[in-house]
């Protein structure tokens, strides 16, 4: 029993130690490239469980996933002669994991490689134009030009030469850089390609002629994209844009605050006017309306003296009675005054009685 018991455990020993050795996993996101004493053996690219020869075939794993090259920021001369930090990012893709892993050896290698490819297509792109343009929409339209460019890879004049049909190949192309620096890079023309394989050094003189052949041909990848994170003006020139900037923030902001004082004054002014016109509006209807009131009302005394004056003088005498024989006082009068004359005619019934 013992014996049995120690040969499961030195073959369950056995088989954690060599298992791994001998069998691995290729997962569906990544391509494996086997090796042995540093020579290609096999790759496989579909995702399975694989066999190799233990304790000497090396497993090297490729992701078949987008990867990123983070470049340090870096500051880059504008068509202009203005400089802008530029920190930028590409994105990329493996497609021949055997083409990489001999030109470039690892995912991290990579980030030196191609990124150093990157920032020489993004140095000369944003060398052709203004800042001005760097930091507006247009920059998009250069992001995308200098991923095209990413994806070109310039080898010598002595190793087009050894390809197919040399200068003619068709995975070869030819950029013209202007030395004068008044035009964008551009390819050669049919005539110009003409010339360069009638004399190499026919176009010297005005262009920088540069050889180019796809990228993937020679490292396997393809630069996928381009980007920008952010584009800042360089320590020593920011305070003094911040401070042109700021110095013009605060000149509009003065000449919005003088018109709006203006604009306050004009419309107090008209405020204060029209509460002028509608008051003397409001005292020349109110003394109109009280004119043609007291007019009525005199029309109107008028009218009812004129028929009858004697309820007039009733209506005066009994207002005199009231104001008069208030109980406290005493007067004096003569009989035939006409202060008595409605008490004697109110009396004289009473005498006939």
């Amino acid at each position: 029993m013992r014996r049995l018991i120690f040969t499961i455990v030195i073959i369950a020993i056995a088989s954690f130690i060599l298992v791994p050795q001998v069998a691995f996993i290729v997962d569906e996101t990544e391509s494996v490239i086997i090796t042995r004493f540093g020579e290609f053996k096999v790759a496989y690219k579909t995702p399975g469980v694989r066999i190799k020869t233990p304790f000497v075939d090396t497993v090297t794993r490729f992701d078949k996933r987008l990867l990123r090259i983070d470049a340090p920021p870096t500051s880059i001369l504008t068509k202009d002669k203005r400089n802008l930090v530029i920190d930028a990012y590409a994105r990329y893709r493996i497609v021949d994991p055997l083409l990489f892993f001999q030109a470039i050896g690892s995912e991290l290698q990579a980030e030196t490689k191609l990124g150093d490819i990157v920032n020489s297509r993004l140095r000369e792109e944003v060398a052709q134009d203004d800042q001005s343009e760097v930091i507006s929409e247009v920059r998009e339209e250069i992001m995308n030009r200098v991923t095209n460019q990413s994806n070109l890879y310039d080898i010598p004049f002595t190793d087009v030469s050894k390809l197919n049909n040399g200068i003619l190949n068709s995975s070869v192309s030819i950029s013209l850089i202007s030395k004068s620096g008044g035009e964008r890079s551009r390819n050669a023309t049919q005539e110009e390609i003409s010339a360069l394989q009638a004399n190499p050094n026919s176009l010297d003189e005005n262009y920088e002629v540069r050889y180019r052949v796809p990228l993937n041909s020679v490292f396997g990848a393809d630069i996928i994209d381009v980007r920008m994170k952010r584009t800042d003006f360089p320590d020593a020139i920011e305070n003094s844009v911040f401070a042109r900037m700021q110095a013009e923030r605060q000149r509009i902001a003065s000449g919005l605050r003088a018109e709006g004082s203006q604009r306050d004054s004009e419309i107090r002014a008209e405020v204060d006017k029209q509460v002028t016109v509608i008051l003397q509006n409001a005292q020349g209807t109110a003394s109109q309306l009280v004119g043609e009131a007291e007019l009525q009302a005199i029309d109107i005394l008028a009218n009812a003296l004129g028929k009858n004056p004697e309820l007039y003088d009733f209506q005066r005498s009994l207002e005199a009675y009231r104001k008069s024989l208030t109980g406290k006082d005493t007067l004096v009068l003569s009989s035939q005054s006409p202060f008595f004359k409605y008490l004697e005619t109110s009396a004289a019934p009473d005498k006939d009685k």
